[in-house]
């Protein structure tokens, strides 16, 4: 999701707002990148097209038409057949999936937005884990709080524990933009493992520098690959309220509140992304949803004219994410080994 907190205007039904960590975007609609570039010059499928589906059953903040459409139209346009997924999970609605993505579902929201209950079922988290293990394949995305509240049960389902909260870092080497949530992995600070994944399939596939846009930190189960690693040097806030003070507009100040927190809530030997088998399926769990879509800020001006004032995701120029996205669906589909 990245610099986003959902919120609540209803305590019956949960109502997605924005919540802004940068001031220079916090009064802008969060939207799909209209002019994001989903061309794929040489689509990986041609004859055969694997079927994705996107789940939107669990009051997902990312659907395959909003704000996770520039991710479908990628997958689809490498030969994918994408899909809504729009039933709870079972062992029949499950069936003639090849590829389930699930981004940010949420359960109810609580303790001011910075938890959520869970959004899925035991006998949900049952059929999704039987169903991998036959074959099947699993994108678990889950951002910063509240979202690893609510998707905790399925990975914790398949031995993957959640931060549910806001990582950052006090080395300015592995943030970008000033920004210490908005992680860097790279071949210069080596936080980006070197896997299939990474590697791709040949040498302009290879993965040198990927940025996320604030997410939560995930374990690394027995077995599994850490896809994008965490420093030594990284914390984990656990609510909005807390982030702001890596905010201060005192620089001096700023530097110390990260110190600080990073003393307080240290999270070494996690992970913001693994990749693992399981039986004779694969799973990938994302602690970050931002970098695998395209997003713009959109807000008017007083003479009510539109125009965009930031991005995140694929659409930030600098970046390795669009490939990440094929190549995460490229291992989860079979093409890497």
């Amino acid at each position: 999701m990245g610099r986003y907190n959902p919120g609540v205007k209803s305590p019956m039904r949960p109502t997605l707002i924005a919540f802004f960590l940068s001031a220079a975007v916090a009064s802008a609609q969060q939207i799909p990148d209209p002019n994001f570039d989903a061309t794929v010059t040489h689509p990986t499928y041609t004859t055969t097209h694997p079927h994705v589906a996107i789940d939107q059953a669990h009051d997902n903040f990312h659907t395959k038409d909003e704000l996770f459409k520039p991710f479908a139209d990628l997958l689809r346009n490498d030969g994918y057949s994408v899909v809504a997924n729009t039933a709870k999970f079972t062992s029949v609605s499950l069936e003639g999936i090849d590829v389930l993505v699930i981004s940010n579902a949420i359960g109810k929201l609580e303790y001011d937005n910075n938890n959520s209950t869970p959004a899925f079922t035991k006998p949900e988290c049952d059929a999704v884990y039987d169903w991998v293990q036959r074959g099947g394949s699993l994108f678990l995305i889950a951002d910063h709080a509240p979202m690893g509240d609510a998707a905790a049960p399925l990975a914790e389902r398949f031995g993957v524990t959640l931060g549910n909260g806001f990582v950052f870092d006090t080395n300015p080497e592995n943030f970008d933009d000033k920004d210490p949530t908005e992680l860097v992995f790279s071949d210069h600070n080596h936080l980006l493992g070197s896997n299939p994944i990474t590697r791709g399939r040949n040498g302009a596939e290879r993965l040198h520098r990927l940025v996320a846009f604030t997410g939560e930190s995930v374990t690394i189960p027995r077995g599994a690959i850490a896809i994008l690693r965490l420093s030594p040097t990284v914390g984990e806030v656990h609510t909005r309220e807390a982030v702001q003070p890596l905010y201060d507009e005192d620089a001096i100040k700023a530097k110390a509140n990260l110190e600080a927190a990073a003393r307080r809530w240290p999270i070494m030997g996690r992970a913001m992304a693994v990749a693992f088998m399981v039986g004779r399926g694969r799973v990938v769990v994302s602690g970050e949803a931002g970098m695998l879509t395209a997003q713009v800020f959109k807000e008017k001006d007083k003479d009510g004219t539109e125009k965009f004032v930031g991005k995140t995701g694929m659409s930030v120029p600098g970046n390795d994410d669009t490939q990440y996205v094929l190549n995460v669906l490229h291992w989860l589909s079979g093409v890497l080994k």
